[in-house]
């Protein structure tokens, strides 16, 4: 499908604006290694830009404000921001977790489970989604381009893969992990971004069918779901104050009893991968600390 231009450019922008106030905006680099301080006051969640907007301005004034391309695209965007916060958090810990310590075990851990969740969400994506949608819009090969840009972070990811479940935590190097990152994560964020205004274009389709297919990719994506791993990521993997669109988030879409009931007794098993999630798991923005 082809791209909206107001689709905002990681790989080529070495700088960010965020929604956040300005006590709590740093200066980051996309497009190389960062040149702030590690010893710098920052959040774990700042490096990679987040989304910050569904891009409505895609979608003609004729659409109804209920159609469910909004509800979609906000969900995705949520998600994917998820996933950026976790790239984030793992990029900026990196160089300070010591090597032969339990603690280069929790870390490496951490990374464990998000490439777990990044895995499972682009094999639903490739699997179920892309094909449905090019189903319902009737054109074979309308989302190969999706396609080929997951193939094009492929290989820096299998690096990714390969480190962080092979290297022992007395072998382990931030800064060779931080150069890996740096060597997929420009694009694959960028293919994060990009498929916003990518879902946004399928205002076309019937608001109903287009939901009832996101729901059962959901329902795929669910099945997967494990509360002693990636329920805590994910709940350490939000900013309650961080809006789209002006928005607050909805995301996940837990009830607070799971959500407590996660936090209180799922996190407790492996307790040292969530010291790295870039929030608490309440959702409250963490500052990068020694660790």
């Amino acid at each position: 499908m082809q791209r909206s231009t107001s689709s905002s450019s990681v790989e080529t922008s070495c700088s960010v604006n965020s929604n956040r106030s300005a006590s709590s905006q740093s200066t980051t680099s996309t497009c190389g290694m960062s040149t702030i301080s590690l010893h710098a006051s920052r959040y774990a969640d700042d490096h990679y830009p987040l989304i910050n907007t569904i891009h409505p301005e895609i979608v003609p004034d004729c659409v109804p404000k209920d159609h469910s391309v909004f509800y979609c695209a906000r969900q995705m965007a949520q998600i994917h921001n998820t996933v950026i916060r976790g790239l984030n958090a793992s990029w900026n810990y990196a160089a300070l977790v010591k090597t032969e310590t339990q603690q280069a075990a929790d870390f490496l851990r951490f990374n464990q489970q998000l490439f777990t969740m990044l895995d499972h969400h682009h094999k639903v994506e490739d699997d179920f989604l892309f094909p449905a949608i090019e189903s319902m819009l009737h054109r074979p090969g309308a989302m190969e381009e999706n396609t080929k840009e997951h193939a094009s972070f492929a290989e820096g990811l299998a690096i990714f893969k390969k480190y962080i479940f092979q290297t022992k935590p007395s072998e382990f190097n931030g800064v060779t992990l931080q150069h890996i990152i740096e060597s997929f994560a420009p694009t694959l964020v960028q293919n994060l971004h990009d498929e916003i205004p990518m879902l946004m274009s399928l205002h076309v389709l019937d608001s109903a069918a287009l939901l009832k297919t996101w729901k059962k990719a959901g329902r795929r994506a669910a099945k997967h779901a494990r509360l002693y791993t990636s329920g805590p990521l994910t709940l350490g993997c939000q900013d309650k104050t961080f809006t789209i669109d002006s928005a607050k988030p909805d995301f996940p879409e837990m009830s607070w009893l799971i959500e407590a009931v996660v936090r209180n007794w799922h996190s407790r098993k492996n307790a040292g991968a969530w010291v790295f999630c870039p929030s608490d798991l309440s959702g409250q923005r963490r500052q990068v600390t020694t660790v």
